[in-house]
């Protein structure tokens, strides 16, 4: 599940731009010398399925394109595997997956650097921060946007702060911040987030990777932060909530999600902090491991929600494709199957009211008392900022 690890490529050092390899394409006023795709049709610019023909005529330019290129989206990941599968046998279209095991910044980089390759990535599944980068460009590496603007049917359903305004991403579904525990071995469930410090975790408690580099280790000290004292604005409490763990004995330091779920098998980790969609894939995994009984809880308080979002790259192969995987994703079916994953897709609320959430999916979903606190861009980036520069000090 290599995908939680999100470099902050877009921090604003050259050296991050040359360490992803593309010195080739920066410079003062440097621009992506790309041609679009095959097929020069409608659908290469279209912003809805109704200005070429409607959803009928998208599916039947599809289906003759025949195959859609993904990136980044491991099978293990919120339910992926299903939802390729699904889509596959849906519309008889064969998807092809460039690097599963990538990142957000690998995202970025393909779309930069592959140069109109017939297998360079036609949609995106990418870190809120990414996508914002995508649209804005990046000084010296390449003019923005690099992607395609697209507004699905449910487009209108997403609040305005989900979605960028000219149609370039959209929120689709995000990881809920949730604590994982080996029942067998722990036999406090941690219903708090203080309970973390109970004598019972000891060594016990680490992150997916690490707050520095991982959307989900940060995630992890965000929600810490909005139920420490702090917020999406004041992430130092989160901070001060593992220093204090680490101080305890309780911390860690093994980054869990970076080897499967390996370190809660041989049992070296006991107890995580992680997206409820890779909770529910470890505990999945975990239950044929003797000795290992995983429980997932949503700890009291206030729960945090980190969105990705999707997109399509400006150069897409199979803009039709493209286009109607999104009208899948954020269709009910799709929806719906985001959930039984353990994601919380972007229209679950309007899903609830009008019937169509399916009782699979209200079972993936994690009981919730209250609307998830969630951050913006800018947010999440100023966070990862202090993070990046207090955690060592903090926690080591």
């Amino acid at each position: 599940m290599q995908k939680r690890t999100l470099l902050r490529w877009f921090a604003g050092a050259a050296v991050a731009v040359t360490a992803l390899g593309l010195g080739a394409v920066s410079g003062a006023g440097a621009s992506v010398a790309r041609t679009r795709g095959s097929s020069a049709s409608c659908w290469a610019t279209a912003l809805t399925a109704k200005q070429c023909g409607g959803m009928s005529a998208l599916v039947a330019a599809a289906k003759a394109e025949g195959n859609l290129t993904v990136t980044t989206d491991p099978v293990t990941w919120a339910n992926y595997g299903n939802i390729i599968k699904d889509f596959e046998a849906k519309y008889g279209i064969k998807i092809l997956d460039t690097n599963p095991n990538g990142t957000s910044a690998d995202e970025i980089q393909e779309i930069v650097s592959d140069n109109g390759k017939p297998d360079e990535p036609d949609v995106l599944d990418i870190g809120l921060t990414y996508a914002t980068e995508a649209v804005a460009g990046e000084p010296g590496v390449f003019k923005g946007p690099i992607f395609s603007p697209y507004e699905t049917q449910e487009w209108n359903e997403l609040p305005a702060g989900w979605k960028n305004p000219k149609g370039y991403w959209a929120y689709d579904y995000a990881g809920l911040a949730t604590i994982g525990y080996n029942a067998n071995v722990i036999k406090t469930a941690p219903t708090t987030w203080s309970d973390l410090l109970l004598p019972e975790f000891k060594d016990a408690v680490a992150l997916d990777n690490a707050p520095t580099a991982s959307g989900a280790g940060f995630g992890a000290v965000m929600a810490a932060a909005i139920n420490n004292g702090g917020s999406v604005t004041n992430v130092q409490p989160g901070i001060n909530f593992f220093k204090k763990l680490a101080a305890a004995g309780n911390f860690n330091p093994i980054e869990a999600g970076g080897a499967g779920d390996g370190p809660m098998a041989d049992k070296s980790v006991l107890a995580t902090i992680d997206w409820s969609y890779n909770q529910l894939s470890w505990q999945q995994e975990l239950a044929k491991s003797p000795g290992i009984d995983w429980k997932i809880v949503v700890p009291a308080g206030k729960p945090y929600a980190q969105y990705y979002a999707m997109a399509i790259s400006a150069y897409a192969p199979h803009p039709a494709a493209a286009r109607l995987w999104l009208e899948y994703l954020y269709s009910p079916t799709g929806q719906n199957l985001w959930a039984v994953g353990g994601a919380l897709p972007s229209t679950w609320t309007t899903m609830v009211k009008d019937g169509t959430a399916s009782g699979a999916a209200k079972k993936g979903v994690p009981a919730i008392s209250q609307t998830p606190t969630t951050a913006t861009p800018a947010e999440v980036t100023a966070g990862q900022d202090l993070v990046i520069k207090e955690w060592a000090s903090a926690v080591g």
